[in-house]
Protein backbone atom coordinates (compact mmCIF):
# COMPACT_ATOMS: atom_id res chain seq x y z
CA UNK A 1 0.00 0.00 0.00
CA UNK A 2 1.46 3.67 -0.94
CA UNK A 3 2.02 5.82 2.14
CA UNK A 4 -0.15 8.18 0.53
CA UNK A 5 -3.26 6.15 0.13
CA UNK A 6 -2.59 4.67 3.75
CA UNK A 7 -2.60 8.21 5.28
CA UNK A 8 -5.59 9.37 3.38
CA UNK A 9 -7.29 5.94 4.90
CA UNK A 10 -6.09 7.01 8.34
CA UNK A 11 -7.51 10.51 7.88
CA UNK A 12 -11.09 9.47 6.85
CA UNK A 13 -11.09 6.91 9.72
CA UNK A 14 -9.72 8.67 12.30
CA UNK A 15 -9.37 12.21 11.45
CA UNK A 16 -12.32 13.66 13.64
CA UNK A 17 -11.76 11.42 16.11
CA UNK A 18 -8.25 13.04 17.14
CA UNK A 19 -7.01 16.48 17.41
CA UNK A 20 -4.47 16.78 13.92
CA UNK A 21 -2.33 14.44 11.70
CA UNK A 22 1.01 15.87 10.80
CA UNK A 23 2.48 13.28 8.28
CA UNK A 24 6.53 12.98 8.86
CA UNK A 25 7.52 10.83 6.14
CA UNK A 26 5.41 9.12 3.34
CA UNK A 27 7.65 7.39 1.00
CA UNK A 28 6.61 4.80 -1.58
CA UNK A 29 5.09 1.94 1.00
CA UNK A 30 6.54 3.79 4.27
CA UNK A 31 4.36 6.09 6.33
CA UNK A 32 5.31 7.86 9.48
CA UNK A 33 3.11 10.67 11.40
CA UNK A 34 2.14 11.41 14.39
CA UNK A 35 -0.84 11.78 16.13
CA UNK A 36 -2.54 14.39 18.37
CA UNK A 37 -5.25 13.21 20.89
CA UNK A 38 -7.32 15.31 22.50
CA UNK A 39 -5.96 15.08 25.66
CA UNK A 40 -2.38 16.13 24.92
CA UNK A 41 -0.95 12.66 24.04
CA UNK A 42 0.13 12.02 20.93
CA UNK A 43 0.72 8.32 18.67
CA UNK A 44 3.60 8.22 16.94
CA UNK A 45 2.98 5.96 13.85
CA UNK A 46 5.07 4.02 11.54
CA UNK A 47 4.04 1.05 9.16
CA UNK A 48 6.19 -0.50 6.00
CA UNK A 49 3.73 -2.14 4.12
CA UNK A 50 4.20 -4.43 0.51
CA UNK A 51 1.49 -4.61 -1.83
CA UNK A 52 -1.32 -5.28 1.11
CA UNK A 53 0.54 -6.55 3.73
CA UNK A 54 2.30 -5.08 6.47
CA UNK A 55 5.69 -5.99 7.12
CA UNK A 56 6.47 -4.15 10.00
CA UNK A 57 4.74 -1.37 12.42
CA UNK A 58 5.39 0.78 15.59
CA UNK A 59 3.07 2.40 17.34
CA UNK A 60 4.54 4.88 20.44
CA UNK A 61 1.67 6.12 22.68
CA UNK A 62 3.54 9.00 24.06
CA UNK A 63 2.07 11.63 27.28
CA UNK A 64 1.86 15.33 27.11
CA UNK A 65 5.74 15.65 27.63
CA UNK A 66 6.45 12.74 25.22
CA UNK A 67 7.06 10.32 28.04
CA UNK A 68 6.33 6.96 26.68
CA UNK A 69 3.21 5.23 27.77
CA UNK A 70 2.95 2.32 25.38
CA UNK A 71 5.04 1.22 22.74
CA UNK A 72 3.53 -1.60 20.20
CA UNK A 73 6.01 -3.04 17.62
CA UNK A 74 6.48 -6.19 15.72
CA UNK A 75 10.10 -5.84 15.32
CA UNK A 76 11.54 -9.33 16.11
CA UNK A 77 13.32 -9.37 19.43
CA UNK A 78 11.30 -10.49 22.29
CA UNK A 79 11.29 -14.22 21.76
CA UNK A 80 10.31 -15.29 25.22
CA UNK A 81 7.25 -13.36 24.79
CA UNK A 82 3.52 -15.52 23.80
CA UNK A 83 2.34 -13.92 20.35
CA UNK A 84 6.14 -13.11 18.78
CA UNK A 85 7.21 -11.16 17.47
CA UNK A 86 3.97 -8.68 18.46
CA UNK A 87 4.70 -7.17 22.12
CA UNK A 88 4.23 -4.04 23.84
CA UNK A 89 6.78 -1.85 26.04
CA UNK A 90 5.05 -0.44 28.73
CA UNK A 91 5.46 2.71 30.87
CA UNK A 92 8.86 2.06 29.49
CA UNK A 93 11.34 0.18 27.26
CA UNK A 94 12.12 -2.14 29.83
CA UNK A 95 9.14 -3.71 30.40
CA UNK A 96 7.95 -5.58 27.25
CA UNK A 97 4.65 -7.42 27.24
CA UNK A 98 2.88 -9.87 25.10
CA UNK A 99 0.54 -7.35 22.72
CA UNK A 100 -2.31 -8.39 20.83
CA UNK A 101 -3.15 -4.95 19.72
CA UNK A 102 -1.57 -5.39 16.38
CA UNK A 103 -3.28 -3.05 14.34
CA UNK A 104 -3.48 0.35 14.04
CA UNK A 105 -7.34 0.07 14.75
CA UNK A 106 -6.58 -1.44 17.68
CA UNK A 107 -3.98 0.50 19.37
CA UNK A 108 -6.77 3.32 18.81
CA UNK A 109 -9.27 1.88 20.25
CA UNK A 110 -7.25 1.66 23.54
CA UNK A 111 -5.81 5.09 23.01
CA UNK A 112 -9.08 6.50 22.32
CA UNK A 113 -10.65 4.45 24.94
CA UNK A 114 -12.90 2.70 22.81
Amino acid sequence: MLATDRLLEIEQTWGDRVQRIVPIELDGETLRIIMYVWDGSNLRITEQWQGLRLLRYSYYWLTQANELQVGWDNVPHHIHLANFPHHKHVGGQGNPQPAFETTLDQVLAVVLGD
